[in-house]
């Protein structure tokens, strides 16, 4: 990847030009210092020029940005620009100019020159800095709501918090992050070794970039952790500005332009004779940059050699509307012309989908001649999600799901859908699932069914007890074998399953989780750690209570090749493909013999499966193959492969459930071999297998369930006491259980109760007697 770079200097800036800005995808806004501000038209890669206006002579610009509309997909559009221009001076003033480049107010706001101007994202105010030290909060309109820094030190850079409620502001070499709320201290960290002299925070993923005089740049977390610290280079940095999209960023310096990764590896450095770039600016859909140069040019340029690659086939982004594919296996080649820029593409599930400014094209690797073209609906595409049997486009606040006919299934909706910006690493689709998480909420994920064929409806919700940060959906199975892995703010890795409810439903499996990955072709989970790869041949034995056979499912690899900061590119075929901290591509295997097992059992093949594991004589390839078949109830190969990695309590326990005669036992039986207990109570509860419900969780010692059955049912109560008291003998302990001796307590005044009504009754009884005999002495003597 890298970017293709064209100088715009026909009929431009005749001296220095300070700063760029996009009004629409199409259109750029430049100022500099011979006072002109000129507009900037693209088309094909050319730009063509037009004075705006020009300004008074005294007015030599700092800064400048365009209003952000609320509604995302606005500014994409080619004929709209953004109504209200912010243009900061060296005068101390800020101006706000109109379309026409009117100036409509001009505001004194600080003493020596203004440095920064930035609107919020939402629009509804502005900052500004300034050589005084000042940081200041402006409403739209102009008027001054606070001050809410007051320096002694110039400020050079100062940027807003993707939620605006931070300020981050560079003084010297110091980054401070100051909250707008009054009662909280700022935080200070020494970031640089010299002056740092630009700032960008990015609003996807809220990692931090600055560069200083020391010729570094360094990518931060937005806790104020340094993740990325740059090489020194030649030069000052002197512009830096992350795309939309977050995936990137462009660093400017003299005579240098530098294409990063959003971990701070270099895709490219392009040398340019220019001298410095002191302003980048991302047009809104993250294939375009612009960039304001000290010898008056202004520079455009789009990126291209992005590459692809989905199991032989590799697609590389050759120029603006030309993708070239290439089969790796018999070197065949194809060229797709597309009629317009090429602004996403997407390869995955043989089909390789591409996004232009108004279309979406959908090519099959059977046929790259005639694709399915239809018009987008909504022009602010951020993402393109890829499933077997559909895909969906993820826009500003909406996602559309598509078949690979170019036919609208849908458009998935839930409750709480607001108009806010959707976060594409917290969204995963499979081929009948679509996991969402909250826009509001970020601990709150939606789950929508969107099978084929189908109208797209709303299952149960799940609610973290964290902040979610990255989910992923498994893309083998069926509805009941969905689940999602996420990792939450804490770095901490969990598997729920989405589909069921109770036991097992969430297991957390790892901690300090930087990555995760499904294979697209086995139900199999990759991690990257903070020290190892680690993959899980059988994620769903994670919710088993027998953790011997966990940690025998999953393979770990030290990390130490891998570099920092390694992510998954992708897993497939028995291999998990790893992006290393410097950029290179590093191809790790796991045990290959494992997908040729799994669709054995896929297909329902267990005599197959079998036998490729006595060929291969593994414990892991055993092991994994146990659980399958203890999931698929098939009992014989269940035993012969427990038996294989010698647990021979299992066999056992398996031999005993065939010799089971009620079918109704057996599969409760099955449940509780697999550890799900509630399950299997609720298979014998609902086929009023009372005593044999009370019977298991005697075994397994879950003492309170089975006192709760034997009292709500009246069964077997003296079973369960006669048993938790031998139990205790056994351990030569006393009854310490709140639930038993609450029981024995009422069993004991229920007693006391019936003594002394049964004594009562006694005592009625004796008076009687003595009054009857009394009388009958009266008659006698009277007689």
């Amino acid at each position: 990847m890298r970017f293709k770079i064209s100088t715009q200097n026909r009929n431009g800036h005749k001296s220095l030009v300070t700063c760029v800005s996009w009004s629409s995808a199409e259109e750029i806004y430049s100022c500099g210092e011979d006072h002109l501000l000129i507009s900037w038209h693209l088309e094909g890669g050319t730009a063509h020029s037009s004075i705006v206006t020009e300004f008074p002579d005294d007015f030599y610009p700092t800064d400048m940005q365009w209003h952000p509309r609320p509604n995302y997909a606005v500014l994409i559009t080619k004929k709209q620009s953004l109504d209200v221009l912010l243009i900061t001076t060296a005068d101390g003033k800020y101006h706000l100019v109109n379309k026409n480049g009117r100036i409509e107010k001009s505001i004194d706001a600080h003493k020596g020159a203004t440095t920064v101007g930035r609107w919020s994202n939402d629009g509804s105010a502005l900052l500004t800095a300034g050589e005084d030290g000042l940081i200041k909060i402006w409403s739209r309109s102009g008027m001054l709501r606070s001050i809410i820094v007051k320096g002694v030190f110039s400020i050079l850079s100062a940027v807003w918090s993707p939620d605006c409620t931070t300020v981050l502001y560079s003084q010297g070499a110091h980054l401070t992050f100051q909250s707008l709320n009054s009662n909280s201290k700022p935080r200070k960290l020494l970031a640089h070794d010299g002056l740092i002299l630009v700032l960008s925070w990015c609003h996807t993923h809220g990692l931090i970039i600055s560069g200083g005089e020391d010729c570094k740049y360094k990518v931060w977390d937005p806790n104020g952790t340094q993740l990325f610290s740059s090489s020194v280079g030649d030069h000052p940095i002197t512009a830096v500005s992350w795309s939309y999209s977050g995936d990137y960023f462009a660093v400017g310096s003299f005579n240098t332009i530098k294409l990063c990764d959003k971990t701070g590896w270099s895709h490219s450095l392009e040398k340019i004779n220019t001298g410095s770039i002191y302003s980048i600016a991302w047009s809104s859909d993250s294939t375009q940059v612009s960039m304001a140069c000290s010898n008056g040019t202004v520079l455009t340029g789009h990126i291209i050699d992005r590459r692809l690659e989905w199991n032989n086939y590799e697609a590389i982004l050759v120029t603006r509307k030309v993708i070239e594919v290439r089969d790796v296996g018999n070197e065949i080649r194809e060229t797709l012309e597309i009629s317009d820029r090429v602004v996403q593409l997407e390869f995955g599930f043989d089909h390789l989908v591409v996004i232009t400014p108004a279309q979406c094209h959908i090519y099959s690797v059977t046929n790259w001649n005639t694709p399915a073209i239809f018009d987008l609906k909504n022009t602010s595409v951020s993402a393109v999600l890829l499933a077997e049997k559909h895909f969906l486009l993820v826009e500003w606040n909406s996602v559309s799901l598509y078949s690979y006919q170019g036919r609208l299934l849908g458009t998935p909706k839930w409750k709480g859908m607001i108009q806010e910006r959707l976060y594409p690493p917290c969204i995963s689709l499979c081929s009948d699932t679509l996991v969402i998480r909250s826009q509001s909420n970020e601990k709150l994920l939606y789950v929508l069914e969107v099978a084929y064929n189908k109208p797209i409806t709303e299952s149960q919700a799940y609610t973290h007890l964290q902040n979610i940060s990255r989910v992923a959906l498994n893309y083998i199975g069926g509805v009941n074998d969905r689940q999602v892995a996420l990792i939450d703010i804490n770095k901490d890795l969990f598997l729920v399953s989405i589909r069921t409810t109770g036991f097992g439903r969430v297991c957390k499996i790892a901690a300090m989780a930087q990555d995760i990955a499904w294979a697209t072709d086995a139900n199999v989970l990759a991690a990257m750690l903070d020290a190892t790869l680690s993959v899980w041949l059988c994620p769903n034995c994670v919710h088993y209570s027998d953790r011997k056979i966990i940690r025998k499912t999953r393979i770990d690899k030290e990390s130490s090749e891998f570099g920092k900061q390694p992510s998954i590119a992708n897993v497939y075929n028995g291999m998990v493909m790893i992006r290393r901290g410097d950029g290179a591509l590093v191809a790790s295997s796991f045990y290959t013999f494992f997908i040729s097992l799994h669709q054995h059992i896929l297909n329902k093949r267990w005599k197959e499966a079998v036998s490729l594991c006595r060929i291969a004589q593994n414990e892991i390839l055993w092991t994994c193959m146990a659980v399958m078949a203890t999931d698929n109830k098939e009992l014989n190969a269940a035993e012969e492969a427990y038996a294989a990695i010698s647990r021979y309590d299992k066999v056992d326990y398996i031999q005993y459930i065939k010799s089971l005669p009620n079918r109704t036992e057996r599969l409760a039986e099955m449940a509780l071999l697999s550890g799900d207990l509630l399950t299997a109570e609720g298979i014998l509860l609902q086929n009023g297998l009372i005593e044999e419900a009370i019977r298991i969780n005697i075994e397994i010692y879950n003492w309170n369930r089975a006192l709760e059955l034997a009292i709500r049912h009246k069964k077997q109560l003296d079973e369960v006491l006669n048993a938790r008291k031998k139990y205790l003998h056994v351990i030569n302990k006393k009854e310490t259980n709140q639930s038993f001796l609450a029981y024995i307590t009422n069993v004991a005044k229920n007693q006391e109760a019936d003594e002394k009504i049964s004594s009562k009754q006694n005592e009625v009884e004796l008076s009687e007697t003595e009054r009857q005999m009394n009388e009958t002495l009266e008659q006698e003597m009277h007689i």
